[in-house]
Formats: structure tokens, C-alpha cells, sequence
């Protein structure tokens, strides 16, 4: 009795398997890359957001010009957030320049607390959301209207 060859030897190229098998992790692979990129633009943006938004507060603590208070912390912002895209940051100063105590008389508004909030709104790349990403600073007012 013989033993028939073609029976018992399999085939020794497992390149296919090897095709099919990356063909279904593939996808899982490409979507954990983005999702790690994609994590860490937000948590960048949050250090971004949040270091504009102290960087404000302290433009709204030492105003040079009480008459142009907004404008300086605004502009703070901006050179504070000059890796973002300055279109789409909202910021929130409250109290705004022509409200209480920042539009009294002298001493005001010494004292007095200033809270800045800053909100970017960031598109992921998958999915195709908009995510809010906030900061806020609250400091003293150091400055004395004259």
C-alpha cells in the first residue's frame, strides 16, 4: 500500500491567509490612527484655548487704556490662540467694558472680578462632528479707572 502523496501535503504558501487576514484588520487599524490624531487635536486645542483664555484674563487685569479694555483682551487672545483659527474662537467677557464696575468712576472697578471665557469649535476628522472645546479664567482687576 502506498500512501498517496497529494493527500497529505498541504500547501506551504500562506500568503493569502495572510491577505485575507489584513484585509479585516486593516480597517480597525486605520480607524484607531485617526481616532488617536483626531485625540490629540482636541487635547491640544484644550491647552490652547485654555492658555488664551488666562492670557486675556491677565489682559483684563492690567488694562493699560480702561476706554479700550475689550480690544486689549481681545487681542491678547488672539496672539494667545495663534495656532487656531481665530474665526471660529467666541469670546465672552463679562463684565463687558460698558457695564458695571468696569464703566464706574475711580476706584472702580479695582477689585473687582473679570471672567473670561473663550469657546473654539473643532471639526473632527471622523466622524464629521463639531466639537466645543471651552476654557475660562476668572482674575481680580488691578486697574483704576481715572
Amino acid at each position: 500500500m502506498g500512501i498517496n502523496r497529494r493527500n497529505t501535503v498541504r500547501n506551504q504558501n500562506p500568503g493569502g491567509q495572510a491577505l485575507v487576514e489584513f484585509a479585516f484588520v486593516l480597517p480597525i487599524l486605520l480607524l484607531l490612527m485617526v481616532a488617536i490624531i483626531d485625540f490629540g487635536i482636541i487635547f491640544y486645542s484644550q491647552m490652547a484655548v485654555s492658555n488664551a483664555a488666562w492670557e486675556g484674563a491677565r489682559a483684563g487685569a492690567t488694562i493699560i487704556d480702561p476706554s479700550q479694555g475689550d480690544q486689549e483682551i481681545t487681542g491678547a487672545i488672539h496672539n494667545a490662540a495663534y495656532s487656531l483659527d481665530i474665526s471660529l474662537l467666541t469670546i465672552d467677557i463679562d463684565p463687558a467694558q460698558d457695564e458695571p464696575p468696569r464703566n464706574q468712576f475711580f476706584p472702580a472697578p479695582r477689585g473687582e472680578s473679570l471672567t473670561i471665557t473663550v469657546i473654539y469649535n473643532i471639526e473632527l476628522t471622523f466622524p464629521q462632528v463639531t466639537v466645543p472645546i471651552s476654557g475660562q479664567a476668572v482674575t481680580r482687576m488691578e486697574y483704576q479707572n481715572p
